[in-house]
């Protein structure tokens, strides 16, 4: 079974008309990549002009998907049974994952931000070549956490700072010369990896959360985001969520896995990096932008976290944006 631009199209149908004209007329951008045969990357951006009630189907797919939202503020009805509906509020970066997912409901998306999606399509056969011989019971693992039922249609789970910036450098390339195309490979296949892992990772321990205690953390995890260059503390975190600090600090190894202060260190080399390659910024206005001083130090982090200095990154950059507009 190989995946095509058009099996894609077919998987979500907006069944309203009107629906339909306003998501189509929405200056909606889509691009298709196939880093790989059997791989197939979408990104999807557009901004409604006025805010969209888009009833929708969602037909079954033969392959494994992955979808994550970048930006939007999306409110997601999913019909469970008769008068019976589960609902989701999407504003963070976020992934839903299915297999032969099949659902029905109503997309609510604000006309006030701009909606930013990537999706990634892989047929199980080559996910079990990818892992190599001797790995089905990781692809039956995957298959069985990708399934849904009426207590849960809808597998939706945060993503960490890591994954998120591997999500952004693909949603930023086209995969129109050589070097993006073998670039957008790596970068697929790193992030398949950190799938496989999250998905076939060891047993976790059993949870000390609560849904209430998750809200919290998911929104100091956005205060920390909002407030990168001057954060809280751990105390005036904890009191602006309502959380005890233990409950914090715990929370965050759970849900996130990493420490309270682990999280923004990954989340300032992320935003380090896009601020480099979107706004082309100076070493030292980046540093500063994400909340260091000292310069020096924020390099030796940089260095750890991407393995390069970040003028030695900046550089690179440089070269590679006029490598590729000479070979256009």
């Amino acid at each position: 079974m190989s995946i095509n631009k058009q099996l894609i199209k077919g998987l979500n149908i907006i069944t309203d008309r009107t629906a339909l004209e306003e998501y189509t007329n929405s200056l909606l951008v889509q691009h298709f990549m196939e880093p790989m045969k059997n791989v197939v990357v979408r990104t999807e951006h557009f901004r409604p002009q006025v805010s969209i009630e888009a009833p929708f189907r969602k037909n079954p797919s033969p392959c494994l998907e992955f979808t994550y939202t970048l930006s939007g503020d999306t409110t997601l009805s999913i019909r469970n049974g008769p008068g019976d509906w589960s609902k989701y509020r999407i504003s963070e970066v976020v992934r839903f994952f299915g297999f032969s997912t099949e659902l029905s409901g109503i997309a609510t998306v604000n006309s006030l931000i701009p909606v930013k999606m990537l999706h990634l399509y892989i047929t199980l056969q080559k996910l079990a070549q990818l892992l190599g011989s001797g790995n089905g019971h990781l692809v039956r693992a995957i298959v069985d956490k990708a399934g849904v039922n009426s207590m849960n249609p809808l597998n939706i789970t945060t993503v960490g700072p890591v994954t998120t910036s591997i999500i952004h450098q693909i949603f930023n390339r086209d995969g129109a010369s050589p070097a993006d195309s073998l670039f957008l490979k790596g970068k697929v296949l790193e992030l398949l990896s950190r799938e496989v892992e999250f998905l076939c990772g060891s047993q976790r321990k059993q949870t000390i959360l609560q849904p209430d205690d998750v809200a919290m953390l998911q929104a100091a995890r956005t205060i920390i985001m909002e407030r990168m260059s001057a954060p809280p503390s751990i105390a005036e975190l904890a009191r602006k969520v309502g959380l005890n600090e233990k409950k914090i600090k715990q929370g965050f190894k759970e849900l996130y896995g990493t420490t309270v202060y682990g999280f923004l260190r990954e989340y300032r080399m992320q935003q380090a990096k896009l601020l480099f390659e979107r706004d082309h910024k100076s070493v030292t206005d980046v540093a500063c932008a994400v909340g260091y001083s000292n310069v020096s130090h924020f390099g030796v982090i940089f260095k750890h976290h991407h393995g390069v200095r970040p003028g030695e990154y900046l550089r690179s950059l440089k070269e590679y944006r006029m490598t590729h507009h000479l070979c256009r």
